[in-house]
C-alpha cells in the first residue's frame, strides 16, 4: 500500500476515534437533514443558506478543536472550549426548534423565519401601521392626492410595506396596504426582496415619483425596485406596488 494511502487511512482512523470529530460529523448530517426539511416545507433559498451556515460552523469547530489540542496556553484552550460549546448549543437549539415549528408552527417567529408553507395560514402578523418618513428627499405635494397607491406585500416584508406606505402618505399620495401571497403575480426576477411598481395609463405621469419615493423608503433594498414598462389593467387603485 502506498505511503499516501497509509497516511490517509491513519488520519481517517484518528478522526473517527475522536469524539469531537464524530460530533461534528453528526452535526453535518443533521444540518443536511434540516436543510432538506426546510426546502421541502418552505423556502429552498433559506435551506441553502442554513446548510452553508452549518457547514461554516463545522469548519470553525474544527479550527477550535485543533487549537485546543495543540496550543499550550490554558487561556486559549478555555476560550476555544467555551466558543465550541456555544456553537454546539446554538446549533442544537436551532435543530430541535425546527421540529415543533414544522409540526405545530411554534414558535411563530421561527416558523415565519423559514416561510414554512404549512404555517402560512396560522401565523398571525402584527397589526399593520404605516411608518411616517422622517428623512430628506420627500415633500408633501397636495396634487398627489388624486392618485391611490395600493401596496401588496408578503408577510416577511410587512415592515418594508409600512415604510413604503408611510413615505407615500408623506408625499401626499393616498395609500393603502394589504398582505398577499402574490402567487398570482410573476416576479420580474428571481432575486430576493424584489419590489415591482405598476400603473394604469392615467397615472403614468406619477410612476417615476412613486418609484423614487419607494426607494427612499427602503434604501437598503432600493436596487431591487423596478417598474413594469407597460401599463397594467389594475382593478383597483391608480398604481400598485408588489413587495415579493
Amino acid at each position: 500500500m502506498p505511503d499516501a494511502d497509509r497516511i490517509s487511512d491513519r488520519l481517517i482512523s484518528a478522526g473517527l476515534k475522536d469524539p469531537f470529530i464524530r460530533g461534528i460529523a453528526g452535526m453535518a448530517v443533521i444540518a443536511v437533514a434540516a436543510s432538506y426539511a426546510i426546502s421541502a416545507l418552505g423556502s429552498g433559498t433559506k435551506a441553502v443558506i442554513t446548510l452553508a451556515l452549518c457547514l461554516a460552523f463545522g469548519v470553525v469547530l474544527l479550527i477550535l478543536r485543533t487549537l485546543m489540542k495543540y496550543v499550550d496556553s490554558f487561556f486559549v484552550k478555555i476560550v476555544c472550549f467555551v466558543s465550541a460549546g456555544v456553537i454546539m448549543f446554538v446549533f442544537l437549539v436551532f435543530a430541535l426548534l425546527l421540529i415543533p415549528a414544522a409540526t405545530i408552527c411554534w414558535p411563530q417567529p421561527y416558523a415565519q423565519l423559514f416561510s414554512l408553507l404549512n404555517c402560512v395560514g396560522t401565523i398571525e402578523s402584527p397589526p399593520f401601521k404605516a411608518i411616517p418618513y422622517s428623512g430628506s428627499g420627500i415633500t408633501l405635494n397636495p396634487d398627489n392626492g388624486k392618485y391611490l397607491v395600493l401596496v401588496f406585500y408578503r408577510a416577511a416584508r410587512q415592515e418594508d410595506a409600512e415604510r413604503v406606505v408611510g413615505a407615500l402618505q408623506t408625499a401626499g399620495y393616498r395609500s393603502e396596504a394589504a398582505q398577499s401571497s402574490l402567487d398570482e403575480v410573476i416576479a420580474p426576477s428571481h432575486q430576493p426582496d424584489v419590489t415591482l411598481v405598476k400603473t394604469v395609463t392615467r397615472a403614468r405621469p406619477a410612476v417615476d415619483d412613486v418609484a423614487r419615493v419607494t426607494k427612499l423608503a427602503i434604501p437598503l433594498k432600493a436596487t431591487s425596485v423596478s417598474q413594469l414598462p407597460d401599463d397594467a389593467p389594475l382593478q383597483r387603485g391608480d398604481l400598485q406596488i408588489d413587495l415579493f
